[in-house]
């Protein structure tokens, strides 16, 4: 494959990746989608990057590195191969994740010329020196990777994934084996994590969501869509990470009148600052959107490495004038007066998921991607923890990402894409207004 080139890197060589052979012979492996794989189908895949100090040459990475990173990633395809199988949508059906031997994930290796060190910091970078880090899906793929060196200074993996296939419980149980393998081999690094469990027919489907989800997809599409969540290609769009540290998230619990969990507190606070930084005082009513592990709340309940989505979506809706009040966390405790209302029925509303999804779209609601419990920062392949590590495509799907801090600290960090004039109302709000109002924290 001819290299190819942007401002900031430059791409070597790509290669697609197997599993090994099964012991059967040639073999063909269909999941049928569920109701709650129907739910993403539609959204743009999830691109992640994650950062890693490596002060050596290229050389260096592509001789000594490189060669075991694609066969650990080999190995641990072989019991998440249907990662390296395709999406069919069937006439008339619901969609397939089909695997057949044979079938691949594309890894591409890359150079860049940028700031590794700025890429990987907090403040403010324009979201199209992202861009070239991360590999686009081609031929129905669902998962796509690429690595790119910073030469003395760090690696970058990028990952690109379909969402219908499954959610980030999915995603970081793919890469956390990847890097346990990676980094103990084989033996040592299956046996540091449970295998995927695949069986579809554990979901149960009584209240006949999958036909109505199905009918409601074909039915949104060709409108506007998700479309008016998604900033790619808007001009001066910039990511910020903002933390939340321990001691500042309890200061902020004090000021509730509910004992909010730290992930209302944190979600809570940035809807706030958003909502404020947009200035849309002729809105009489604001959204927040977030999901919720259904896992262990359906019955009967699935394993926690349960391949595939099994999220369910949850609404908040209150005045703007309480979500903007600066002498109480308004918004948080309505975020978290949804999340205690879970306990009593998770698929309570289940009907209107879809729906909400699309609503939601339409009134630029911020969502959430990723979560503190996914432990991201765990995916470690031998050169020390991730130094960050991003949700890129949140400048697409209208969303803030969470993760849980990297100090391991109990704290969060949160990061968000904006247009830069209305990034600077939002940093603002947060550093200089709302938290004055709430003592200075």
């Amino acid at each position: 494959m001819a290299p190819l080139y942007s401002p900031a890197a430059q791409l070597l060589q790509t290669w697609n990746v197997s599993p090994p052979p099964f012991a059967g012979g040639d073999t063909t492996t269909v999941l049928p989608s569920t109701f709650f794989d129907l739910i993403f189908m539609h959204f743009h895949p999830v691109q992640r990057v994650f950062f890693y100090d490596f002060p050596h040459s290229s050389h260096h990475f592509i001789s000594s590195e490189l060669p075991s990173l694609k066969h650990s990633l080999s190995l641990t395809l072989s019991r998440f191969y249907p990662l390296a199988g395709r999406l069919l949508m069937r006439a008339g059906g619901k969609p397939e994740l089909v695997f057949s031997a044979g079938d691949s994930v594309t890894v591409t290796i890359a150079v860049s010329s940028d700031d590794f060190h700025e890429l990987s910091s907090d403040h403010a970078r324009e979201m199209s020196r992202f861009h070239p880090l991360l590999p686009k899906l081609i031929e129905k793929e669902v998962l796509a990777i690429q690595v790119t060196i910073f030469p003395n200074s760090g690696i970058c993996i990028g990952t690109t994934m379909h969402h219908g296939v499954g959610d980030g419980a999915t995603y970081s149980h793919f890469m956390k084996t990847w890097s346990a393998v990676h980094r103990f081999g084989e033996l040592a690094g299956f046996s540091m994590v449970l295998p995927p469990f695949f069986d579809r027919s554990e979901v149960k489907d009584d209240r006949g969501l999958e036909r109505l989800f199905m009918d409601e997809l074909e039915e949104f599409k060709g409108g506007d869509g998700l479309d008016k969540w998604d900033l790619h290609g808007c001009n001066d769009v910039v990511l910020v990470t903002f933390v939340f540290g321990r001691e500042r998230m309890e200061k902020m619990k004090k000021k509730t009148l509910s004992n909010c969990s730290v992930y209302a507190l944190a979600c809570g606070y940035m809807w706030s600052c958003l909502v404020k930084a947009r200035r849309e005082t002729s809105k009489k009513t604001v959204y927040f959107g977030f999901v919720t592990g259904c896992r262990a709340r359906i019955e009967p309940a699935l394993p926690t490495n349960y391949f595939g989505n099994c999220l369910g979506i949850c609404c908040v809706e209150a005045k703007r004038t309480e979500v903007v009040k600066e002498k109480r966390l308004a918004a948080a405790e309505a975020i978290w007066e949804v999340i205690k209302g879970l306990e009593e029925g998770v698929m309570d509303g289940a009907d209107k998921w879809v729906r909400n999804v699309y609503k939601y779209a339409s009134e630029r609601a911020m969502t959430v991607a990723g979560s503190p419990k996914l432990g991201v920062y765990d995916v470690e392949f031998g050169w020390g923890k991730p130094k960050k590590v991003e949700i890129v495509s949140i400048e697409r799907t209208g969303a803030v990402s969470l993760t849980e801090s990297r100090d391991g600290e109990g704290g969060i960090e949160a990061g968000l894409a904006l247009p830069r004039h209305e990034m600077e109302e939002f940093v603002t709000c947060f550093f200089n207004g709302f938290m004055e109002e709430i003592g200075g924290i």
